[in-house]
């Protein structure tokens, strides 16, 4: 029995690898660029307590987990993707537990509804191609650590209903309250958590006895704490104010449209889960005006009803599907909560568990000979896992990333304007500035106005520069970045002051960015004020003590200040970090001779 398992488990680890390993070498996308590589509150842990200020409680765990990698990689992403690799293969592994203690409270009869049926549907949950965008797009950590969490606070509560002695029963109800904590601390969506174990109790422990209705009654109040707890730290606003889509250009979303546009969105996350063709990280997605504009949205509405009326009808005939349709939509009502996106692929990462425990629960009263039902499986899993290779070579490096989003969303301002700053930076500036002006047009914005701004001044062109770069703060005076970058088309025309007031005015806005203090540090030392620069370099590093660059300038203020000690300290620091930099090696030797020459 032992060698089972663990050639099992040695199947999911090794297929994993060979579908995930090559996101190891890939780099930072997105929102990668917010929550790690411009944070400055994961880089310093003095400053770390911070986040509890800057981000929500509910992704308190997440963020930490960028802190801890950011202490061991620090921009190196590599140990990111690793990261979320090890987090998709312990989901992989409870989905295999859940399920198989699924089967077993189902009382499955021997036959197609076994251990080998729970094996299957934690290789459907590995290999499947939806997966991609919550495991290789390193911020979407927040959705598989949620599931991890999700997962283990459902399969450890189950087997503290089934548990016999009192005390390991205690002990197990401890740590599913301990797994719900952590879940909710990480991502919203552990909030209906409650309501999926009423569930499980529905259909898996029918009975009226006193002990069961004091459990009911404890979940209960435990679901109306986590629903209290989410309130207060988003407000009822959200539930009745209205939203500008980030999902379709001008559309206000509305809480009705919100909700009626979320009817087609569950249609959407069908199609991908049995085709999962036309991905895309960015979805153009027009809101519902009404339940029948789109017509879609009844339909959407039509098959959430059938779900519902199939619960109740086959709940006790079929359990598993039951459960696995109730698993699909309870995970999936947490989208009924308006935000200005109303669709991500990384939502289905928690939702494919019910999808695939139904499917494999349905197919097994269908298919009634063994080598048939498992050839079935072993030509899907290995469909969809090629598959998921396929699309995981998207996510090689942004390029590739938007170029596909834009044949998916060719119209949509978003997605051209990614693109155009991604060839803004490789230096395409006649390709940067096309897709950038073509946003513009479509829905103009203060970060495009800003990327445009940049790329005309990359290009000389500084009138223009300034323009944009006026503009975007003029929609939004508040947004620290668009200082910086201004600053440097002053410091162009030589006009220091202006520079400096800009700068100023950044680190007024975010004094816990170091994009302030190292531009105003690098401006100091144009000017010959090497003090003043050692100040802010010496505050950055406060802010970020591992940042290469910013230690390699410091090292230099420092000699120029004859400061060879400190100086030596700071090479050494960047050295540790980048051992192969030669331009810190020469500068370690220069500052070796100076202090040997004294």
């Amino acid at each position: 029995m032992g060698l089972y398992y663990l050639l099992r488990g040695a199947i999911l680890l090794v297929l994993g690898l060979l579908i995930y390993a090559q996101t190891f070498q890939y780099g930072f996308v997105f929102d990668d660029y917010i929550f790690i590589v411009n944070n400055p509150f994961i880089k310093n842990f003095h400053n770390i307590h911070l986040m509890w200020q800057a981000f929500p409680v509910t992704r308190l765990v997440g963020m930490y987990s960028f802190a801890f990698n950011y202490y061991f990689n620090q921009l190196h992403p590599a140990g990111y993707h690793v990261f979320n690799f090890v987090v998709h293969i312990i989901a992989a592994f409870l989905v295999w537990a859940l399920a198989d203690l699924l089967f077993r409270l189902a009382k499955a009869p021997d036959g197609y509804l076994t251990k080998e049926s729970s094996f299957i549907i934690a290789l459907l949950f590995l290999v499947h191609p939806c997966q991609t965008q919550a495991v290789t797009y390193i911020t979407q950590r927040f959705e598989s650590m949620a599931t991890v969490f999700y997962l283990a606070t459902l399969y450890v509560y189950l087997r503290a209903r089934l548990a016999v002695d009192i005390k390991n029963k205690m002990r197990l109800f401890g740590l599913a309250t301990l797994f719900t904590i952590l879940g909710i601390m990480t991502k919203e969506v552990m909030i209906t958590v409650p309501v999926m174990i009423l569930a499980a109790e529905w259909i898996f422990f029918p009975g009226k006895d006193k002990k069961r209705l004091v459990t009911i009654i404890l979940i209960a109040a435990g679901g109306l704490g986590l629903l209290i707890f989410k309130m207060v730290h988003t407000g009822l606003d959200v539930f009745l104010s209205s939203h500008l889509s980030e999902s379709h250009d001008g559309d206000v979303l509305t809480p009705l449209r919100y909700l009626l546009t979320q009817m087609r969105v569950f249609l959407t996350f069908l199609r991908l889960l049995v085709f999962p063709v036309h991905q895309n990280l960015d979805y153009d997605y027009p809101a519902s005006i009404d339940l029948f504009h789109p017509p879609l949205t009844f339909l959407g509405f039509a098959v959430i009803t059938g779900f519902i009326f199939t619960i109740i009808k086959w709940r006790q005939r079929f359990p598993l599907i039951a459960f696995g349709l109730s698993w699909m939509l309870i995970t999936f009502s947490i989208n009924l909560v308006p935000r200005n996106n109303v669709i991500f692929e990384h939502k289905l990462y928690l939702i494919s568990f019910g999808f695939f425990l139904s499917v494999v629960a349905a197919l097994s009263f269908v298919v009634r000979q063994r080598r048939v039902f498992i050839g079935i499986f072993v030509f899907l899993i290995m469909t969809l896992a090629f598959l998921s290779f396929e699309r995981n070579k998207v996510w090689a490096d942004e390029l590739t990333l938007w170029k596909n989003a834009i044949q998916e969303a060719p119209n949509k301002a978003r997605v051209n304007s990614n693109l155009g700053r991604i060839y803004g930076s490789k230096g395409e500036y006649d390709q940067a500035i096309k897709y950038l002006s073509r946003a513009i047009v479509l829905y103009p914005d203060n970060i495009t106005y800003e990327n445009r701004g940049i790329i005309y001044s990359q290009m000389g062109k500084t009138s223009q520069a300034l323009d944009d770069l006026n503009k975007s703060i003029a929609m939004d005076p508040n947004y620290f970045s668009t200082y910086v970058k201004r600053s440097w088309v002053y410091q162009t025309q030589h006009n220091y002051q202006a520079a400096l007031n800009d700068l100023a005015q950044a680190i007024k806005l975010e004094p816990h960015f170091t994009d302030g203090y190292v531009e105003r540090g690098m401006l100091w030392m144009s000017l010959g004020r090497n003090q003043d620069a050692f100040k802010d370099f010496q505050t950055a590093l406060s802010i970020d003590p591992f940042n290469y660059e910013v230690l390699l300038r410091q090292g230099a203020v420092c000699l120029a200040l004859e400061k060879y000690d400190l100086a030596l300290e700071c090479f050494n620091k960047a050295l540790s970090i980048e051992p192969s930099s030669g331009e810190a090696a020469a500068y370690k030797i220069y500052c070796l001779h100076q202090l040997g020459r004294r």
